[in-house]
């Protein structure tokens, strides 16, 4: 499922450790090694913005970096909503393109079909799931600050709250994409459903660590809701 992660995290890694003296790059190039400090897909650098790479990398506490890694879910969610809606209008065929809305100033513009949107979600979720995994809850963190030297340590309060805004965000999109589930064909169908399943089993995920970290799931979920009659 993870083919090619530590391809990921060592290009991410060469990409950013030369700007770092000192110690700080002594302690950078340990803690690259770990899921939790780099933690992103192998096509990362493929479907993220420069400035979503320094977002995530500069994002060192758990809370931070599943807050960052909402915000990259939602840009993705919105560009397939577009698309999708776009097409509908007339705008295009067989899907209509949008343009990618998260790129900086500085960086030319980018049309992505439907498909492609599709695509980036299901990188971004499976980043997401990554990272999850990387953050336990029964023991202390193997992460350390890079500006400060000092262990990083988990706030419960703060990931739990980051993990809720997180959630609402796959639920709303799992409320959109559950109808057109049965109005896409071929290859386009698949890539559909893929990022459905990651959905559900992502929600299902961040609800046993949300009550593991001292929450209460008032809401269904994309899990509850596939397990339904």
């Amino acid at each position: 499922m993870r083919t090619g992660f530590d391809r990921a995290r060592a290009g991410l890694f060469r990409r950013h450790l030369n700007r770092w003296p000192g110690w700080v790059a002594a302690v950078t190039a340990w803690a690259w090694l770990l899921p939790v400090a780099g933690g992103l897909h192998a096509g990362a650098v493929d479907y993220l913005s420069q400035e979503e790479i320094e977002k995530v990398r500069d994002s060192q506490k758990p809370h931070q970096r599943m807050s960052v890694l909402n915000d990259i879910f939602k840009r993705r969610m919105e560009g397939a909503m577009a698309s999708w809606e776009a097409s509908e209008a007339g705008d295009g065929s067989p899907r209509a393109q949008s343009r990618r809305q998260e790129k900086g100033p500085d960086e030319p513009d980018r049309s992505l079909s439907f498909r492609e949107w599709m695509a980036e979600l299901a990188m971004c979720l499976e980043d997401i799931e990554t990272n999850l995994e990387g953050y336990p809850l029964d023991r202390p963190l193997s992460v350390w600050d890079l500006e400060t030297g000092r262990p990083i340590r988990m706030n419960h309060k703060k990931f739990r709250k980051a993990l809720k805004k997180l959630r609402k965000s796959l639920t709303e999109f799992d409320r959109w994409l559950t109808p057109k589930l049965d109005r896409v064909q071929g290859a386009e169908s698949r890539m559909v459903d893929e990022v459905a399943d990651y959905l559900s089993d992502l929600d299902e995920a961040l609800e046993e660590t949300i009550v593991l970290a001292g929450g209460v799931i008032r809401e269904d979920g994309p899990a509850k809701r596939r397990a339904g009659p």
